[in-house]
């Protein structure tokens, strides 16, 4: 014998509303969490670096990939922070992890000039390829210059570090 559940007449229209409240709250913080970070770089092309960082740390702190490449850039290059560049290497890695192109580009020429961390062609080469497989053109263009200086044995491990870097992370579109 079947039972039949018996839902209360009001449940329909209840489950409803918080669906909708629900979708509320998530547009509402999306849309802030989108014009904190426009009111950074707003703030970073007005060189106003303590905006930017009050705008741009919380957005980094939370996973947004642009908002950690920008406070890389900060930090490398010392725009209203003092200049730090293993700050820089943890911005720039948490952001690339998250398949920022830049970043990965940015983290492949810390690596080739060994600022932040201890110089390494072969790191240099992964990040630059992982960022041209991501459609950077500066990273194109900086796998040709690290390769003069690197043995094809280096070349080698760094394009298989690459690739598996790639199919450990497949790319959210």
């Amino acid at each position: 014998m079947k039972r039949l559940m018996h839902i209360h007449p009001g449940f329909k229209e209840k489950s409803g509303v918080c669906l909708l409240v629900f979708i509320l709250i998530i547009f509402i913080s999306s849309y802030s969490f989108g014009n904190d970070f426009q009111e950074g770089l707003d703030a970073i092309h007005e060189t106003n670096y303590e905006k930017a960082l009050k705008k741009l740390m919380p957005l980094a702190a939370r996973g947004h990939a642009a908002a950690q490449y920008n406070l890389g850039v900060m930090y490398e290059w010392g725009n209203g922070v003092s200049k730090d560049n293993s700050q820089a290497m943890k911005w720039y890695r948490l952001s690339a992890e998250l398949s920022h192109r830049d970043a990965q580009n940015n983290l492949g020429a810390m690596y080739s000039k060994g600022e932040g961390a201890e110089q390494s062609f072969v790191d240099a080469l992964k990040w630059f390829v992982v960022s041209a497989g991501n459609g950077s053109e500066a990273g194109r263009k900086n796998i040709d210059i690290v390769e003069k200086r690197m043995t094809s044995e280096q070349i080698t491990l760094a394009r298989k570090l690459a690739r598996q870097w790639v199919r450990e992370h497949p790319r959210k579109e």
